[in-house]
């Protein structure tokens, strides 16, 4: 069994969303992980500062900083938790969620593109596998931590 093309393409794949997202944010002014963070909030508003660094993997002091630039252009705001004053809960802003809903829209329209010429049952079973093949890489990964 040849493995060399299924990781070539799945890298292919994942380089070409982020070429088309950068290329579509960079019309509105906002960095890819500009763009995931307020993709994440329109999603789930109201996620703690290390919840959501964890959501779009980042480090809690890049997170910190992203997040400045988005808070000074008015787009998230950052209140202390109520039950942990040490926390920060980040939610969108009014104009943090008419972005939201303009890049969700290119992010809709970007999927059709990807997914063009396939049918449900094709797709379907994409999302299937990738799915699985997520599942079995971070099991691998929690198998060898608990090994070492």
């Amino acid at each position: 069994m040849e493995t060399a093309p299924i990781f070539y393409l799945i890298h292919e794949v994942g380089r070409g969303f982020r070429r088309q997202l950068e290329e579509q944010t960079r019309g509105h002014d906002l960095t890819l992980p500009q763009w995931r963070i307020i993709t994440k909030l329109g999603r789930e508003d109201g996620m703690s500062q290390v919840a959501l660094a964890t959501a779009i993997d980042t480090d809690p002091m890049t997170l910190s900083a992203i997040l400045k630039r988005l808070s000074d252009r008015k787009l998230v705001r950052r209140a202390p938790d109520p039950q942990d004053g040490r926390a920060k809960i980040v939610t969108l802003t009014t104009e943090g969620l008419a972005l939201y809903h303009m890049v969700d829209t290119l992010g809709t329209e970007l999927y059709k593109t990807a997914i063009a010429g396939m049918d449900k049952a094709e797709t379907q079973d994409l999302i299937e596998g990738l799915a699985r093949i997520r599942d079995n890489l971070a099991g691998g990964d929690a198998e060898t931590k608990d090994e070492v």
